[in-house]
């Protein structure tokens, strides 16, 4: 079999390419290969629970695929032939292309805890086949422990936690909660949340033994005390799944990720990697970051294809933000760019401008909630943007958006006080206070002291 462009992965960095590479290249020959039958949608998974009634409610429509004529072969990739450019699959067949992209993704981290591989001791798979085992095994559990309290564990945590007579146990071996992504007096508010949603945390703590006799009864935490437990779900993070590349003697980089330039560009010529599995480089520090995020996958997949026959100077791949959000209980998170701790440890000359205003204006008007914000400036020089942290109603989701192009532009606290913006009594904070503008001019007022 033949193709022009061929792709191996089939989760969002995979789909990306494939209809970036159909819109771009419309007269060739597209081929996406994937393990799995059905793809799921990997940021979804925690809430197949009870916002998700099954895990087909999570799917990866292949009807995007199918509108843009891509050909999708399910099996495995063992084996790349860089010389005469051929793939081979797992069934014995071979695929030869003229450009390749590697998509693989990433695969969770197993630590080595005594009692892991008892029954009932689950990890966060991107595998319909596997989320339907734990999603029946999560319904019929009374106590569950998460060992991780990142992202996933807290999403896992506050999802469970819509079932009543379920006992919830986070167990993270740093000081907080989310403590890699954001800053306490963000963080201090999310634990608060799901405590008041009966999750039970327990921080600075790690796990000596998952015990039991061949089921999970009991977590043995390395003080000594034992947490009940008939489930335990390890989110701990992930690896890149370099295997495939490394074989081929494609270059890894220190961290274990496929060294990439700034197209893309492995050290094979016509083949390239996005998403998990590529390396990612923070866009203010330039310093090689472990984010794994499918919004960052689906920006490099765009830039990758750009790039697969003629190199264009404004497509390139200028690092990572960093951004993130989440929400917990009714309360959403973002952050991108630098936080404080970040800017601590960096260095930076910086300042600090905050705000916390409502929603709504007036703030009288029914439901309306508060939006916090902290943004942090380079201090002196050009005051430029580092990062922003918010806090508020799920409508901050895009607002941490706006923050993520603010730094990628290069904005300035005065930049901001030009920022021509719609408002509405019933949709957004008043023009008067806008979330954003106060909290630059808060910043100003600072530097101006």
């Amino acid at each position: 079999m033949k193709t022009d462009i061929l792709i191996i992965g089939g989760g969002p960095a995979g789909v990306t390419c494939a209809v970036t590479a159909r819109k771009n290249y419309p007269k060739k020959r597209v081929v996406l290969i994937r393990k799995q039958k059905k793809a799921v949608i990997p940021c979804a998974i925690p809430y197949i629970f009870c916002r998700l009634n099954s895990i087909d409610e999570n799917l990866l429509p292949d009807k995007i695929l199918e509108d843009n004529q891509i050909k999708v072969l399910i099996g495995e990739a063992v084996d790349i032939s860089v010389k005469d450019k051929k793939v081979k699959l797992k069934s014995g067949k071979r695929i030869e292309y003229e450009k390749l992209i590697l998509a693989t993704g990433s695969e969770p981290i197993l630590i080595p805890i005594k009692g892991i591989e008892k029954q009932g001791v689950f990890l966060v798979k991107k595998d319909y086949e596997y989320l339907k085992k734990l999603r029946k095994a999560v319904l019929f559990a009374k106590n569950i422990v998460i060992i991780g309290g990142g992202f996933i564990g807290v999403e896992f945590a506050e999802e469970i936690s819509n079932f009543k007579d379920k006992k919830i146990s986070i167990i993270e071996k740093a000081e907080h909660c989310l403590s890699f992504n954001f800053d306490d007096e963000f963080i201090k508010i999310v634990e608060k949340k799901l405590k008041e949603k009966g999750v039970k945390i327990y921080l600075k703590k790690s796990v000596e033994e998952i015990g039991g006799a061949k089921a999970v009864e009991y977590v043995k935490l390395d003080d000594k005390e034992k947490i009940p437990a008939d489930l335990v779900i390890l989110s701990i993070g992930a690896r890149p799944n370099t295997k495939l590349a490394e074989k081929a003697g494609i270059r890894i980089e220190e961290k274990g990720t496929i060294l990439v330039d700034e197209y893309l560009r492995t050290n094979i010529k016509d083949i390239f990697a996005v998403g998990d599995c590529a390396q990612t480089k923070h866009f203010l520090t330039g310093e090689n970051v472990s984010v794994m995020l499918a919004s960052v996958a689906c920006s490099e997949a765009r830039i990758a294809v750009s790039n697969l026959y003629k190199i264009k100077a404004l497509r390139e791949n200028k690092g990572t933000l960093g951004a993130f959000s989440t929400c917990v209980a009714g309360l959403g998170l973002g952050v991108a760019g630098l936080t404080e701790k970040m800017a601590e440890i960096g260095k930076y000359n910086y300042i600090i401008g905050t705000a916390e205003v409502p929603d709504h204006h007036p703030g009288s008007l029914p439901e309306t909630k508060s939006i916090s914000v902290k943004l942090i400036f380079l201090k002196g020089g050009e005051k430029y943007l580092l990062g922003g942290e918010i806090m508020g109603p799920e409508k901050i989701g895009e607002m941490v958006n706006i923050i993520a192009l603010a730094v990628q532009q290069g904005l300035s606290a005065f930049d901001f006080q030009n920022f021509q913006i719609s408002t509405h009594p019933l949709l957004t904070s008043s023009p008067i206070a806008y979330p954003l503008i106060a909290a630059a001019q808060d910043a100003i007022k600072k530097m101006d002291a």
